[in-house]
């Protein structure tokens, strides 16, 4: 996949947050590559999330081992267990909770999306599962199968990925549901302000009248719209 430009980096970099309040406490992203493009909204001071992390084997223990105590973590998880149709995640899930509880740490867990490929009826199947094996259990979990989530749009080209605007849309969910749970984590307005700043790039200067325009470079490209790079 192509990497981002520097332009697509500054747009993201643009991204931020808003002003944190008194009760704001810190939080992480963990989990595989999806968890890389959702700090790229989050600016969470500790990113573990890496590529290839799955809820099977032992990498995922590893990062809620590295946490601080005490830490809420947006986790990032399952869609690399959905490629291959490993839905029977019983064990492994009991795990990462047992890993979570040693640590004390708070889960928010981002389900597998909807993905533009065969085995995304595995990506469904596994939501189910998360969402039936979590529930009563202290997890927060935000499913990422919603209509919104999967709209084509915010897509790369393989169909998996998200573009800046896909990722900063899963943080605010995943943001305000834990808001709503009552921990005290700020959710942003960041979609707001891409649209508003892609609305300033569409927009053009009115000529002035009775005066030459004098000739001028070639306006700079628009922001890259392809996926932030890295296998899931």
């Amino acid at each position: 996949m192509p990497l981002m430009s520097f332009r697509s980096l500054a747009v993201a970099a643009a991204l931020v947050l808003a002003p944190p309040t008194a009760a704001m406490a810190d939080y992480a992203v963990i989990g595989d590559s999806l968890g890389v493009g959702v700090n790229w909204a989050a600016k969470a001071r500790v990113a573990l999330a890496r590529n290839s992390i799955a809820i099977h084997g032992g990498a995922i223990l590893e990062q809620i081992r590295q946490l601080p105590r005490g830490t809420i973590a947006f986790m990032s998880l399952g869609t690399n267990d959905a490629v291959g149709g490993a839905v029977d995640v019983r064990k492994p899930v009991q795990d990462i909770l047992a890993a979570a509880a040693a640590r004390d740490v708070k889960l928010v867990w981002l389900g597998p999306p909807c993905v533009f490929k065969p085995w995304n009826t595995y990506a469904k199947q596994l939501d189910t599962k998360l969402r039936d094996q979590l529930k009563g259990t202290s997890v927060i979990y935000v499913g990422m199968q919603d209509a919104d989530v999967c709209s084509p749009s915010l897509r790369g080209r393989e169909g998996v990925h998200f573009t800046v605007a896909g990722y900063t849309l899963m943080w605010q969910k995943a943001a305000r549901a834990a808001e709503q749970a009552g921990l005290p984590v700020v959710a942003v307005a960041a979609n707001e302000k891409l649209a508003s700043l892609k609305d300033n790039q569409k927009k053009k200067p009115s000529p002035k009248r009775h005066r030459k325009r004098k000739p001028t470079a070639p306006s700079a490209p628009a922001p890259n719209k392809e996926a932030i790079p890295g296998a899931t």
